[in-house]
C-alpha cells in the first residue's frame, strides 16, 4: 500500500490576519511558518491550517470553518492552554466535557469565529485514534 495522505490542512478565512497569527500563536501555540500578508500557514505537531484574509462576502468567509484535532491527551492540553485561554471571552472557549458520542473535547473560537475543537476517545471510543504516525 502507498502511503500518499501526509496530514490535512484546513482553510480558515479571517479579515484581520495579524490578530489571526496572535491567537493561533500565543492562545493556541502554533509556529507560524508563513506569513506573507493574505496567507499564512501555522503548525504544531504535524497539525496545520492555512489562514486567508478574506473579506465577508467571500466563497469561504471568515468565521465559517471547524476543525477537531484528535489528541493524545485532552485534560493535559487544556491544562496547558488554559492560562491563555482564561484571557479570551469566556464565550469564546469551553472547558473539556465527556460527550455522549464517545469523546472527551474542549473547544475554542479564534477571533473570527472559526471553530477549533480538541479530543479524545473516552468508553467504547477510548482506543479510536490511538495510533502514531508512521511515513
Amino acid at each position: 500500500m502507498v502511503r500518499s495522505f501526509i496530514q490535512v490542512t484546513p482553510f480558515f478565512g479571517v479579515a484581520a490576519m495579524e490578530v489571526a497569527l496572535a491567537f493561533y500563536r500565543d492562545i493556541l501555540g502554533f509556529a507560524v511558518h508563513v506569513d506573507e500578508g493574505g496567507y499564512a500557514y501555522v503548525e504544531r505537531d504535524r497539525i496545520a491550517f492555512r489562514l486567508l484574509a478574506l473579506e465577508a462576502a467571500s466563497y469561504n468567509p471568515p468565521g465559517s470553518g471547524h476543525a477537531y484535532i484528535d489528541v493524545g491527551d485532552v485534560d493535559a492540553l487544556f491544562t496547558e492552554m488554559e492560562p491563555a485561554l482564561k484571557t479570551l471571552p469566556a464565550d469564546r472557549w469551553g472547558s473539556p466535557k465527556d460527550q455522549p458520542y464517545g469523546q472527551r473535547e474542549f473547544w475554542v473560537r479564534d477571533p473570527d469565529g472559526n471553530l477549533v475543537n480538541f479530543g479524545k476517545g473516552i468508553g467504547a471510543n477510548a482506543h479510536q485514534w490511538d495510533y502514531r504516525y508512521q511515513p
